[in-house]
């Protein structure tokens, strides 16, 4: 019996993809919540926008890399907290009150409405406060639960939407 013995070797070849392009890959998701967090800021704004007087500043924000996720963007739109006149009227106003002491004059009408993202012209104004008098208090109208309930499901899909283009970029998609 006779044996041949092959010299041809077995091989195996691996092929190394190209790198990832990560700037790439960030830039329409960034893109697209700088976009987001401005709009989310323009939806505050309109519950503001027949305001007489004060009125918060509204403060739109993209961070990257937020902490608890390293690769990560974080688009933020919200009344800011400074203490002014404007921020309390809309604090009061979102959240409402248990007891209020300005007494409206006859006819008021308010221009905003619960869970409306905008106001309206409305009727009247404050007439006095007096500490001494308390009144029913202020009905929360929670604009920001209705401004994050529009903007989740929006804000999902428009992610959607940049991480098929940051996949397109990334040079891997198929």
């Amino acid at each position: 019996m006779t044996t041949t013995v092959s010299n041809n070797p077995i091989q195996f070849c691996v092929i190394i993809p190209k790198k990832l392009n990560v700037n790439g890959m960030q830039a329409p998701i960034r893109d697209a919540c700088i976009k987001d967090a401005k709009a989310m800021g323009k939806d505050f704004e309109k519950v503001t926008k027949t305001w007489d007087g004060d009125k918060p500043r509204i403060q739109t924000e993209v961070k990257s890399g937020v902490p608890a996720f390293h690769d990560s963007f974080l688009a933020s739109a919200w009344p800011r907290a400074d203490n002014s006149k404007g921020y309390w009227k809309w604090y009061w106003l979102d959240e409402g009150t248990s007891i209020r002491y300005a007494t409206m004059t006859k006819g008021f009408k308010a221009k905003t409405k619960k869970s409306f993202i905008g106001s309206v012209k409305g009727r009247g104004g404050m007439l006095f406060v007096n500490k001494q008098m308390p009144r029913p208090g202020i009905k929360a109208r929670k604009f920001t639960i209705a401004i994050r309930k529009k903007w989740e499901p929006l804000f999902k899909a428009h992610m959607a939407t940049a991480l098929e283009k940051a996949r397109k970029a990334s040079g891997h998609a198929m």
